[in-house]
């Protein structure tokens, strides 16, 4: 057994400084027409997908409702595809098992997991996977802006 040494951050290099909490989710067995209003009321691109209890079981990105789209564009009837979004759920569509972090979890440890997988954002989780927040691509922006300005040699 190999004893691993914590190596600790300063607390503004945090996931829970930067995290946008609390993070706005969506149950599972919601319709996809669901999921694209609530992106759409709250300007986002990416929603946790949770069960009843609020663990995390997957992510929806606009990505993945982008067909009703190419449904429109294609020629079919605004309410068959309105009804399509109405009729498919959640989990038929997200991403299973995503990667997530916790709020203690570096800003530099989540950026490289963006990097390394090709993800915009990371479900951040407690200890009992429920999800407490989000950090997003714009929230790494706006945590890279603030240190170059707090520390100008950067």
């Amino acid at each position: 057994m190999t004893n691993k040494t914590k190596t600790t951050v300063p607390v503004e290099q945090e996931i829970r400084y930067w995290m946008r909490t609390p993070a706005i989710t969506i149950n599972l067995a919601a319709p996809l027409s669901e999921a694209l209003a609530l992106m759409r009321e709250h300007d986002i691109r990416r929603l946790p997908v949770v069960v009843d209890t609020g663990e995390l079981r997957g992510i929806i990105t606009q990505g993945d409702i982008r067909g009703a789209d190419i449904m429109r564009v294609a020629g079919l009837d605004p309410v068959d595809i309105a009804q399509a979004l109405r009729n498919v759920k959640v989990y038929e569509v997200m991403t299973e098992d995503p990667i997530a972090v916790t709020p203690e979890t570096s800003l530099r440890e989540a950026a490289l997991l963006m990097i390394e997988n090709k993800i915009g954002g990371l479900p951040v989780i407690d200890e009992n996977k429920r999800v407490i927040g989000i950090i997003t691509e714009s929230d790494l922006f706006e945590a890279l802006v603030q240190q170059l300005e707090t520390h100008p040699r950067f």
